[in-house]
C-alpha cells in the first residue's frame, strides 16, 4: 500500500487496494454518513473525510488513528492473490476489490454490533446516533458528536434504551454495558479467539454471529467467519444447494477453507452476494 501522511492528511495512491464505498458499505461498521463528493467517518472521539478521485484523500484530526483504522500498514494485494487461488471466489474479490477490514475500538463495536442483531442498516445508524448525542461529548471542532466512554455510557437509565427503540435489546444493552465496566481489553486482547469468544458470549445479546463480528471488527481476528443469511445463500451456492446445514457447520466449513484468512474472505463473499441479491 502505497501512500503518504502528512499532519492531518492521508494521501493513498493503490486506489486498487482502497474504495470507500466497499469499505464503508460491506456491514462492517454504521458511523458514517455519504455526502454528495465525499464520506464522513466517525470512531470514538475522531472524525475523517474521505475523498475519491485519481488518489484517496483523507482529511482527519489524526493521520496516525487513521492509517490504524483503514488497517494501512497491511497489504491487501497479497491477501487477495492468496484467497484467489480458490477460484469460487474470485468474482466476489473482482467486485469488492477496494474491501479493507478496519480495525475498530472494541467498546464501540460490542454496542453497535448488539445494536445491529435482526435490524435494518437505517435503524442501527439512528439507535447510535442517538446515543452519541445524548451521552457523547459533542465536539465543536469537527462539529460531531463522539461516542460515550464506558463511564458515560454506564449512566444511561434503561428507559433511555426503550425510548429510542432498542426494542428486545433495550435490557441486552442495558446489562451489557454494565459488565463491561469491568473489562480490561488489553488483557482480553491477549486472549486466543476462542477464549475471547467465550468472554464475549456471556455478555447480555452476544450470540455466535455477533461474536464473530466483534471478533473481527473489534479485535482484527481474521480466523473467523461471521454468518447470517447472505452467508447462507452463499454457502448454498458452494455445496450445490445444500440448505439443511446450521449456522455452526457453514462457519466450520468456510474456516476449514480460508483458515487464517476467513475473516477477509467473508467480507469479499457477503459484500458480492448482499449487493447482486
Amino acid at each position: 500500500m502505497k501512500y503518504i501522511l502528512e499532519k492531518n492528511k492521508i494521501t493513498i495512491y493503490n486506489v486498487e487496494d482502497f474504495n470507500i464505498e466497499h469499505i464503508l458499505e460491506c456491514g462492517q461498521v454504521f458511523r458514517y454518513k455519504k455526502l454528495e463528493n465525499c464520506y464522513e467517518v466517525y470512531s470514538l472521539n475522531h472524525k475523517a473525510t474521505i475523498f475519491s478521485q485519481k488518489v484517496i484523500t483523507i482529511c482527519c484530526d489524526d493521520e496516525k488513528y487513521f492509517e490504524n483504522y483503514f488497517d494501512l500498514k497491511e497489504d491487501y494485494g497479497k491477501i487477495k492473490q492468496a484467497l484467489k487461488t480458490d477460484s469460487l471466489i474470485g468474482k466476489s474479490i473482482d467486485f469488492g476489490y477496494g474491501i479493507r477490514i478496519l480495525r475498530q475500538d472494541p467498546l464501540e463495536t460490542i454496542i453497535s454490533f448488539i445494536i445491529s442483531a435482526n435490524n435494518n442498516i437505517p435503524r442501527i445508524k439512528q439507535i447510535i446516533e442517538n446515543i452519541c448525542k445524548n451521552y457523547g461529548v459533542f465536539n465543536e471542532k469537527q462539529n460531531f458528536y463522539e461516542f460515550p466512554t464506558i463511564d458515560a455510557l454506564s449512566k444511561i437509565p434503561l428507559s433511555f434504551f426503550t425510548n429510542i427503540r432498542c426494542g428486545y435489546r433495550d435490557k441486552y444493552l442495558y446489562e451489557t454495558i454494565q459488565m463491561l465496566k469491568d473489562f480490561d481489553f488489553n488483557k482480553l486482547s491477549l486472549l486466543s479467539t476462542q477464549e475471547l469468544k467465550e468472554v464475549l458470549l456471556k455478555l447480555k445479546g452476544v450470540g455466535s454471529k455477533v461474536a464473530d463480528c466483534i471478533l473481527l471488527y473489534g479485535f482484527h481476528r481474521t480466523d473467523v467467519f461471521p454468518c447470517d443469511t447472505w452467508i447462507k445463500k452463499v454457502y448454498v451456492d458452494f455445496c450445490a444447494g445444500v440448505s439443511n446445514a446450521s449456522e455452526k457447520q457453514i462457519r466450520a466449513y468456510f474456516i476449514n477453507r480460508y483458515k487464517e484468512l476467513s475473516g477477509y474472505a467473508q467480507q469479499y463473499l457477503f459484500y458480492n452476494k448482499r449487493s447482486s441479491k
